[in-house]
């Protein structure tokens, strides 16, 4: 403690006792001046009321704010560790006590500021405001698996990274930076193969038995539409009516209780065995989509790209491990590469649609939730606004997510990197 206490009063030029220190100018002193002016500035704002575009832009302001704070939070870990990168001295851990961060919050600033020196054009628009350190962390992320050069030079990502959020980012990136694996000969489902494990151990404290399974994604995604499907079934169970309140079980338990049914088809509170609708003895309602040029499929173009929606970008190899009764289907797409129009006849999207919908967006547009938690929702509304139920019409959409953007009277725009809300007018 003392060590840090020590480190940031000399940056700041004043001893422990808060007094300044007489010492000769350095650069530092204008930085600490210019930030103490901004300080000054900041505590005189007070926000009153104010129409709701002052409000929306105030919000933009301070965010760039924000960032712009971070960004100077990122150098001052940079200067910590250069000035005294072999006295001890953690950078995290000075940002933890004297900016009064949470500790991981504090590792992620240290950990981006080591990055950022190695990506100037991140750099640059980091200390702009453009982008978050949220951002910046899943460029960081991405550098560690490719190369900060790779990030760095690729314009079209950092473009995404000033139009998307970051939650939409950090899967945009994900998927970049696997692509760029394959690209390379390095198969990141081979990766995933190697590393599966899983563990049964009793917690002592509880009783409880733990069962923890880390298996490749393609596996997982298998294992999550299983449960998600019996979940949904014991949910309309608990909700139905007449049952005692005390009985209805919590969304961790059903789960659990998921789990427990499909492995042993038994049901998991009464231990009478279950119908074969469910658990081993039945055939798991689940599906993957798997996107990929005709080249890839026939063998001519072995080298194009594959990618499982809600995976991410795999080796073509993939297409050889699919089992024999794997239904293949075809979608028929413009010159631009995008889904041509299903009709317009109905409110609800039909199959074909849904499928073209999955196959661009990839799962909900504000989480990532997989396709097969997602509706189909109008960005120009059915009722409202007259919308079409047209490929280019329709945003796939999580249940959750779904509920917010009707109860904050929220619109959905498409951008070039994915979309964006924005308030409905008046």
């Amino acid at each position: 403690m003392f060590m840090v206490q020590e480190h940031m009063s000399s940056l700041l030029g004043r001893n422990r006792n808060g007094r300044h220190v007489p010492r000769d100018f350095t650069p530092g002193d204008d930085a600490i001046g210019r930030i103490g002016a901004a300080l000054g500035e900041l505590r005189q704002a007070r926000i009153g009321p104010m129409y709701r575009d002052q409000a929306t832009r105030a919000a933009q302001m301070l965010g760039e704010i924000r960032s712009m704070v971070s960004s100077l939070l990122c150098d001052v870990a940079h200067q910590i560790e250069a000035d005294h990168g072999g006295s001890g001295v953690d950078a995290g851990e000075v940002l933890r006590q004297e900016a009064r961060l949470p500790q991981r919050e504090s590792k992620k600033m240290a950990k981006v500021a080591r990055r950022l020196q190695e990506m100037p054009k991140v750099r640059e628009r980091f200390a702009n405001g453009q982008i978050t350190v949220d951002h910046v962390n899943a460029l960081a992320n991405a550098a560690e698996k490719v190369g900060t050069e790779a990030v760095n030079g690729d314009d079209r990502l950092l473009e995404a990274a000033d139009q998307l959020l970051p939650d939409s980012f950090d899967r945009h990136t994900r998927r970049w930076s696997n692509q760029k694996l394959i690209e390379r000969g390095v198969d990141p489902l081979e990766r995933q193969r190697r590393a599966r494990e899983a563990k049964l151990w009793v917690d002592k404290e509880t009783g409880l038995g733990i069962l923890m399974a880390k298996v490749p994604r393609p596996q997982f995604e298998h294992l999550r539409q299983a449960i998600d499907h019996h979940y949904m079934s014991q949910l309309r169970q608990d909700s139905a009516g007449g049952q005692d309140p005390n009985l209805v079980r919590s969304p961790k338990q059903r789960v659990a209780d998921a789990v427990f049914e499909l492995l042993t088809n038994r049901n998991a509170q009464t231990g009478e065995p279950v119908a074969g609708t469910v658990g081993i003895k039945a055939k798991a309602s689940t599906q993957l989509i798997l996107v990929a040029p005709l080249g890839v499929v026939d063998g001519t173009d072995p080298q194009g790209v594959c990618e499982i929606i809600g995976v991410g970008p795999v080796p073509p190899s993939v297409l050889t491990t699919l089992s024999a009764d794997t239904e293949v289907a075809g979608m028929i797409f413009d010159r631009a590469g995008r889904p041509l129009w299903l009709g317009r006849n109905q409110r609800l999207a039909n199959a074909p649609q849904r499928l073209a919908v999955a196959i661009r967006d990839r799962g909900c547009f504000a989480c990532g939730a997989p396709m097969h938690r997602c509706e189909l929702h109008h960005i120009q509304e059915w009722q409202r606004d007259r919308g079409p139920t047209d490929i280019d019409n329709l945003v796939a959409v999580c249940r959750r997510h779904h509920k917010w953007l009707e109860t904050n009277n929220l619109a959905v725009q498409r951008t070039t990197n994915g979309y964006q809300t924005r308030p409905r007018p008046p």
